[in-house]
C-alpha cells in the first residue's frame, strides 16, 4: 500500500529528525506521496514564526528525497464531508480524506488519527 506522509512527517524528514528506523525503511524501499497540504501547512506556519524551515525551497525539498505528489481534488474535499468529528484541524481532515479517497497508508505521529482511517501507520518520535 502507497504511503501518503503527514505534514509532521515530511517537516522531520526533511530536517532529519525521524528516528523510527523501520519507518524510515519503509518509506525508502516502498516511496511516498506528499500532498500539497502539507506545504501550505507549513508555509503558514513559517509566516507566522511558529516553525523554521529547512529551505524556502521546501517543494524542491521533497522532490528531492524522491517523494512523488498528490494534487488534491474535488472528490478529496468530497471525502472530507464524510469523516467524524475526531479531528478539528482542517489540514489533517484533508490529509486523512485523500488518504481514504485513494485508498493509501497514512503515516503520522498522531494516535488521534487512528479513529479517522483504518489504514494508518503511527511512527515513534
Amino acid at each position: 500500500m502507497r504511503l501518503l506522509l503527514d505534514t509532521c512527517i515530511v517537516y522531520d524528514w526533511l530536517m532529519g529528525e525521524i528516528r523510527d528506523r523501520p519507518a524510515i525503511e519503509r518509506i525508502q524501499s516502498e516511496g511516498a506521496i506528499v500532498s500539497p497540504v502539507s506545504l501550505w501547512e507549513m508555509a503558514i506556519k513559517y509566516g507566522l514564526g511558529k516553525m523554521a524551515l529547512p529551505s524556502m525551497k521546501i517543494a524542491e525539498d521533497i522532490e528531492a528525497q524522491g517523494f512523488q505528489w498528490l494534487n488534491i481534488t474535488p472528490y478529496h474535499v468530497q471525502t472530507s464531508l464524510e469523516l467524524a468529528d475526531c479531528h478539528k484541524d482542517p489540514f489533517d481532515r484533508l490529509l486523512i480524506a485523500q488518504a481514504k479517497y485513494e485508498n493509501l497508508c497514512l503515516v503520522t505521529y498522531d494516535t488521534i488519527f487512528q479513529g479517522a482511517i483504518e489504514n494508518i501507520l503511527i511512527i515513534k518520535k
